[in-house]
């Protein structure tokens, strides 16, 4: 059976966003041959330099293989679910045509993580699938019903995470929050009576499409 590729296209507030939510997913994509592309919304500035940050967010890119990433100009920490949003995400949509989204989640605690997922929503006629990754700042009613095994590219989100430097000094990048996070959604989907070190990526769905 011949495996037609897919175009995928991840968003994130801030540029260390999908690293946290998708990035072991993105790679086992790049893996199977899919096109990945990153739209982030805004430069962080609120969590460093903005230059600095940006800079980061490119090599990860590069560790990635993703196929381009765009890095918009929205305030940090006041990325508006209006007009402004929709029409960024929604050109980004109409020049690339992706088959999935991966993008926030409607249920997270942070404004600009919560306004990013509304905002993609509205395209919802426009795209085949939806996930809604997990942040640090997801609330409680943030239910996985999708589990990626990346056991095979976690390390690859690990190395990503560890080039953004301006968030050294957050818990949650740590090495062991990253990877007990993932052996627990490992646990959860069941991984772990089949291989004791596996790792998961944690998704809720918006739509899937078959």
């Amino acid at each position: 059976m011949v495996y037609l590729s897919k175009v995928i296209l991840a968003i994130g507030a801030h540029p260390d966003d999908c690293e946290l939510g998708c990035y072991a997913t993105l790679a086992y994509h790049k893996h199977e041959g899919d096109d990945v592309h990153l739209l982030v919304l805004s430069k962080g500035e609120a969590g460093g330099p903005s230059d600095k940050r940006v800079s980061e967010c490119k090599k990860a890119a590069q560790i990635l293989g993703a196929d381009s990433i765009t890095i918009e100009n929205l305030k940090d920490r006041m990325i508006p679910t209006d007009f402004q949003t929709i029409e960024l995400i929604q050109a980004k949509v109409n020049a690339l045509q992706p088959d999935r989204i991966y993008t926030h989640s409607p249920h997270d605690n942070h404004q600009d993580h919560r306004n990013t997922a509304l905002a993609t929503m509205t395209l919802y006629r426009h795209v085949n699938d939806i996930f809604l990754y997990e942040s640090p700042s997801v609330s409680l009613e943030f239910t996985p019903r999708v589990f990626v095994n990346i056991t095979r590219f976690f390390n690859i989100k690990l190395e990503a995470l560890k080039l953004h430097e301006t968030q050294n000094d957050k818990y949650y990048v740590r090495t062991e929050a990253i990877a007990g996070l993932a052996q627990y959604r490992a646990f959860q989907a069941g991984m772990l009576a089949i291989h004791n070190h596996s790792k998961a990526e944690a998704f809720d769905l918006a739509k899937l499409t078959l």
